[in-house]
């Protein structure tokens, strides 16, 4: 009987005969968890540091961008604005995760959570400069679009409400009523869900 070589890892074999090696597999994997956690810490970031009433930075920030809601900061832009405290916040993440998981998975898991930060910064955009293509979008550009125009206290998940739902700070409306002086370029008055409102705003931050 012929014996594996010490060291090596197993692979798998899957259906078709192709190969993967189980490290391989286990590095994606941990790169998706590191994906997958990013709309939780967008919520918390969003709702206990942005709104959370503490003396930070990116609050600040934030709350220049809903005092002009109506355009938005070039992502490309905000990422390399924020990329020295992403850094030190995924050094941390690092320093955490190797003796846990190991290096390998834990760069994985830190290079997941940069994805995830990156498609968040890029959705968050959208809802500004464009309007709603698919059912979907139509539902999370009226639920981002509410927090703007009517209640900052509410739906603070840029890419999805599923935190919002668990932390019971979720509302979805029918409509959004927006102030004028707030409405994105791509609201025209023809948008469906969408009103730009003659009366005073309700909430600015």
């Amino acid at each position: 009987m012929s014996r594996r070589p010490a060291g090596r890892t197993c692979p798998v074999v899957p259906p078709f005969g192709v190969r993967y090696d189980v490290s391989m597999l286990s590095t994606l994997a941990w790169s998706a968890t590191g994906f997958a956690v990013t709309p939780l810490l967008e919520w918390v970031w969003h709702a206990k540091i942005a709104h959370g009433g503490r003396k930070d930075a990116t609050a600040a920030a934030h709350l220049e961008h809903h005092r002009t809601a109506h355009t938005v900061t070039e992502p490309w832009t905000e990422m390399r604005e924020n990329a020295p405290r992403i850094g030190l916040t995924l050094l941390g993440v690092v320093a955490v995760a190797t003796p846990l998981l190991g290096p390998r998975r834990a760069l994985a898991l830190a290079g997941g959570m940069v994805a995830g930060y990156a498609f968040s910064t890029l959705y968050h955009a959208q809802m500004h400069v464009r309007g709603p293509e698919t059912p979907y979008e139509d539902f999370m550009w009226r639920f981002h679009w509410h927090h703007h125009a009517e209640d900052a206290r509410t739906n603070f998940g840029l890419t999805n409400p599923v935190f919002d739902f668990a932390f019971g700070t979720a509302v979805v409306p029918d409509t959004v009523r927006i102030a004028p002086r707030l409405a994105p370029s791509w609201l025209t008055g023809d948008q469906p869900g969408f009103v730009v409102r003659t009366g005073p705003r309700a909430a600015t931050n």
